[in-house]
């Protein structure tokens, strides 16, 4: 497992989602142009995220999307493994098989399973709802540094 640019750009834009005031959705052009996404690709993204019912759309003029579950509950780790697959950093790793056929279990499995474990955690500790809420604060302390300066 590679972490893509596609779980990168999903996870900025579901943040870009969650920051979203108003409870109308939101379209994949506006989304795009604030995170300076792809737009055709942002599209892609979203469409796997509507289908593992992290999203969900709404056609027609006020249309765009909105999201199925609360934002709490979407962790990093979530969109990562939609988009990019279970992380394993090695073959071997969690109960994978060798490379090498008819390998014993070696020791260097140990490594790949504490590295998983590691990003899991990390992964795992951060909701697209505490995202938002620190991409909140960041843009309030650069608006008001910018309305300092003037």
């Amino acid at each position: 497992m590679r972490l893509t640019q596609k779980s990168k750009y999903a996870v900025r834009a579901l943040m870009e989602l969650a920051l979203n005031e108003r409870d109308c959705p939101l379209g994949v052009a506006e989304i795009a142009r604030r995170q300076r996404i792809p737009e055709r690709f942002l599209e892609q993204i979203f469409g796997e995220l509507r289908r593992a019912n992290v999203i969900e759309s709404r056609r027609g003029a006020h249309g765009g999307y909105r999201f199925a579950m609360p934002t709490e509950e979407i962790s990093v780790l979530d969109v990562v493994e939609i988009l990019d697959g279970e992380i394993r950093p090695a073959r071997c790793s969690a109960g994978g098989v060798c490379y090498i056929a008819d390998a014993p279990l070696c020791a260097t499995s140990k490594v790949w399973d504490e590295a998983r474990e590691a990003l899991e955690n990390v992964f795992g500790r951060y909701s697209i709802a505490s995202l938002a809420a620190a991409e909140r604060e960041e843009r309030g302390a650069a608006h008001k540094a910018a309305s300092a300066g003037r």
